[in-house]
């Protein structure tokens, strides 16, 4: 006759699905009859029991990485075999793993995490600190030290505000070499932030655009000051209430505050100080008639060929960095410059508005990144005015005045470059 199974298995494997049975039990049971302090109490115990049960969990992935695991399934790695299991994102699989390899390294933390005295989060930033410390510390102490400072700080601390001290734990832990090393990390992390800075900006055909960015955090203090600044309510003592916390509620800036706070901030940048752009400052040029402009209701036409509608163009026309380009009768461009051999900024925003993009046939360089170009060389006579200018991207730019290429005129207005033979 066959044995039970059931009488052979492994103290853990009874442990877990024991308790497994009690905290479904707990988790269905009747809640009303608890105190308040009752409840209180073991939510924290609750808690504790979740970083025991990950401490537990995460013992186990290291044990099946260990014996191939994943590899005696047909997985690329236990990671992956564990997140197809239990329906995990492969990222934060992969992340788990990498813990757990890490606290086999660090017995302090996987201590305190088994006990339930901090969570996986804390354990994470304890254990990427430590390993993350220089090789060639001369006291092989620091590394031990700065684990237990960590985790006696995770007792009181947040992880994200472990995190911040813990870039300075050498600091701390052995100050005499701790301070230079932090001062040339400081300045690492913020050439590479600097460096690996971006913003993406995305329209989404309905009006708005949709944008994310990635900034030095010196760069963001700067921007959030700024907002917030323009977010903050106005001095207005009609909008008082007499409930002091909506009162707070109503003076904490909201997403969507700050949104027009930003909105704002774009409006009333200072133009004429900012650098240029295509030898202009970095405006936005709006076309519309006369009519529009002094009360009708046809749009202004952006320089990228977006469209605002007028009253907005009406209000913004002599905040905002937008410069009405007014047309006569005939929609021909009145003149906007003088007669230098540079041609001047009025006279660059009007060849931007009949020559959008550079002149070269072929080429849809914009015309805010070109160079004003004279038809007619300034040196052999040519004047400084639209009717002799055109738009060249800079390649195209070198190119008309390279010997080596013959340019032809197109009906079009555009220009073609052949290599002389």
């Amino acid at each position: 006759m066959a044995k039970d199974s059931r009488h052979h298995a492994h103290t853990v494997c009874r442990a877990v699905a024991k308790s497994r049975r009690k905290t479904r039990q707990a988790a269905t049971a009747d809640l009303w009859s608890m105190s308040d302090e009752d409840v209180e109490a073991t939510i924290l115990e609750a808690e504790k029991l979740r970083a025991q049960a990950d401490a537990l969990a995460l013992r186990l992935v290291a044990e099946a990485d260990r014996r191939h695991a994943g590899e005696r399934a047909g997985a690329t790695d236990t990671a992956a075999w564990w997140a197809h299991r239990t329906r995990q994102e492969r990222r934060v699989a992969k992340g788990r793993a990498r813990l757990a390899e890490s606290l086999d390294r660090h017995a302090p933390t996987s201590a305190a995490l088994v006990e339930g005295a901090i969570s996986v989060d804390h354990a994470r930033v304890i254990t990427s600190c430590v390993d993350r410390l220089p090789d060639d510390l001369e006291d092989p102490t620091v590394p031990a030290r700065a684990e237990q400072h960590l985790l006696d700080e995770a007792a009181h601390l947040d992880p994200k505000t472990l995190a911040v001290l813990a870039k300075h734990v050498l600091t701390v832990v052995a100050p005499e070499i701790g301070e230079a090393r932090d001062a040339r990390a400081l300045e690492r992390e913020e050439r590479e932030a600097r460096a690996n800075a971006w913003l993406t900006m995305c329209p989404d055909g309905k009006g708005s655009v949709r944008g994310k960015f990635s900034i030095p955090e010196l760069h963001a203090a700067m921007l959030h000051k700024t907002l917030l600044a323009y977010a903050a309510p106005k001095h207005q003592t009609a909008t008082r209430t007499e409930d002091p916390e909506a009162e707070q509620v109503e003076r904490r800036p909201s997403p969507e505050r700050m949104g027009d706070a930003f909105c704002e901030f774009l409006e009333r940048l200072p133009t004429d100080g900012l650098p240029k752009l295509g030898g202009l400052n970095a405006t936005v040029v709006v076309t519309m008639d006369l009519e529009s402009l002094v009360g009708g209701l046809a749009p202004g036409v952006l320089d990228d060929g977006g469209v605002i509608s007028a009253a907005t163009a009406r209000r913004l026309a002599c905040e905002a960095g937008l410069i009405p380009a007014v047309l006569g009768s005939r929609s021909e461009l009145l003149d906007l410059g003088r007669r230098t051999r540079l041609f001047s900024g009025a006279q660059r925003r009007g060849l931007n508005l009949t020559q959008p993009t550079c002149t070269a046939d072929g080429c849809d360089w914009p015309a805010h990144l070109c160079h004003a170009h004279h038809d007619q060389p300034w040196s052999h006579g040519g004047t400084t005015d639209l009717a002799n200018a055109r738009n060249l991207c800079p390649r195209h730019h070198a190119r008309i005045h390279d010997p080596a290429f013959e340019t032809t005129h197109l009906p079009d207005g555009k220009v073609a470059f052949h290599r002389r033979t």
